[in-house]
């Protein structure tokens, strides 16, 4: 489109629509300095090429195709696009409060803010943050929700109100949902950081909510250990579930696997020792086949039972710690 110069607004005392360079200015104050950009809005101000700045002091101010849209009733209060093709959306209604912010080259942050919680920040390229104090800077990293947050330096992903992300790869979802270390996995809702799931520990995952108020959510804090089960139910002293042992795994309400590579199923059942799987005094119904396995099917140290009902017998087939000595066994079923 070829430059028209200057072209005048109408109605009742306009102002310029366009400055002598083509760029679109509109309002009082306004600026549009980067090439081929656009500004409307008391005060906004499109400083960046091809940048976009809609609002009583929005800014698009540096990178390339920055967009800025809301109005604040200071710069501060205003939304800032400070990088290449990063959008902020949304203003705070405090005039020392931040608008949202994206700084971070493709950076995305939608959410403006009240007189004591700024906007969405999104601080790192590729970051998303969504909501009213939400904040990504994790780059990727991605955050929605009301405070939601990630501080990871890659590949973080915290949606929920409080939910937190802040080591690598990490994924929170669900209110107060945390977690805090590498390759973990938060699933959940609290009222707060203590009825909340928490993965503490490489590659944890906790799944579960919590309707009490003042017992422990679900707890994955062992290396590459698994907490699934809400707490209360009923019983507001009642704790999610607790992996906290490398490899534990911890099925139930109030469940525990304390023990390294243990396994805790059924409400309130907690493990013994190691390398052990525990149900409590709970009843065990197991299926008997009719048939032998194959010897090739068992593993070392490891037991099968069958049900040989043309000889009225309970059989069974062991493989020794050895991993080729092969015994059978029968028990008569009367």
């Amino acid at each position: 489109m070829p430059n028209l110069g200057v072209l005048n607004g109408i109605g009742r005392q306009p102002q310029n629509l366009t400055d002598e360079a083509g760029n679109i200015v509109a309002g009082e104050m306004a600026v549009a300095t980067g090439k081929n950009s656009i500004a409307e809005g008391s005060g906004a101000q499109a400083t960046a090429v091809q940048g976009i700045a809609i609002g009583q002091n929005a800014s698009a101010s540096s990178g390339v195709a920055a967009v800025a849209i809301a109005g604040g009733v200071t710069v501060t209060a205003g939304p800032l696009a400070s990088a290449q093709g990063a959008i902020a959306i949304g203003a705070s209604n405090g005039p020392a409060v931040a608008g949202a912010r994206a700084s971070g080259i493709s950076a995305i942050a939608i959410g403006g803010g009240t007189n004591i919680t700024a906007g969405a920040a999104a601080t790192q390229q590729n970051a998303i943050a969504i909501g009213r104090g939400a904040s990504s800077s994790a780059s990727p990293g991605i955050a929605i929700g009301q405070a939601a947050s990630n501080s990871g330096s890659n590949d973080c992903i915290a949606i929920g109100a409080l939910a937190l992300t802040s080591a690598t790869r990490t994924v929170a979802v669900g209110g107060n949902a945390r977690a805090t270390t590498a390759e973990t996995i938060s699933i959940g809702s609290g009222a707060d950081t203590t009825t909340g799931p928490l993965a503490s520990a490489q590659g944890a995952i906790a799944i579960g909510g919590q309707s009490g108020a003042v017992a422990n959510g679900v707890r994955a804090a062992g290396a590459n250990s698994i907490a699934i089960g809400s707490g209360s139910g009923g019983d507001d002293s009642a704790a999610g579930a607790s992996a906290s042992a490398a490899n534990a795994i911890a099925l139930g309400r109030a469940a525990s696997a304390a023990h390294s590579n243990a396994v805790a199923i059924g409400t309130g059942v907690a493990t013994t020792t190691v390398d052990q799987v525990n149900i409590g005094a709970k009843r065990l119904h197991l299926g008997g086949p009719a048939t032998a396995p194959a010897d090739a099917d068992l593993i070392a140290s490891q037991i099968s039972f069958w049900i040989n009902e043309a000889t009225g017998s309970l059989a069974f087939k062991v493989k020794y710690a050895n991993g080729t000595t092969i015994k059978n066994g029968v028990v008569a079923v009367v």
